[in-house]
């Protein structure tokens, strides 16, 4: 168990730097799309207009095997910080709320 004092301090004052923000966010992101589905996305003539990632699951908290952020607790884990702060200071970064990490990867 993480102790609550220096972990919310640490993520705080590790996140709100640039280059640190940065790097956490490149990892985060490659997880994402090294564990999410791959969907690509055609245009009308049938050419791929763009690659969309998913977490395969309907966002509804009813259902049993959604788990919205299960990629950003393993991550933050590993980088010892706080997953909810984290999740809060990419929300304040990006301007909007996620319901679910997929929506960083086009979800």
């Amino acid at each position: 168990m993480h102790n609550t004092f220096t972990i919310p301090n640490k993520t705080y004052l590790e996140l709100d730097q640039p280059d640190i923000y940065r790097r956490f966010m490149q990892g985060y992101l490659q997880l994402l799309r090294s564990n999410l589905k791959q969907c690509k996305v055609m245009d009308q003539k049938g050419d791929l207009k763009e690659i969309r990632y998913s977490c395969g699951q309907d966002h509804d908290p009813r259902n049993p095997n959604w788990k919205p952020f299960q990629y950003l607790e393993q991550h933050c884990r590993k980088c010892g910080y706080d997953d909810m702060l984290a999740r809060d200071i990419i929300e304040e970064h990006i301007g909007r709320r996620l319901e679910c990490e997929c929506e960083l990867v086009g979800g």
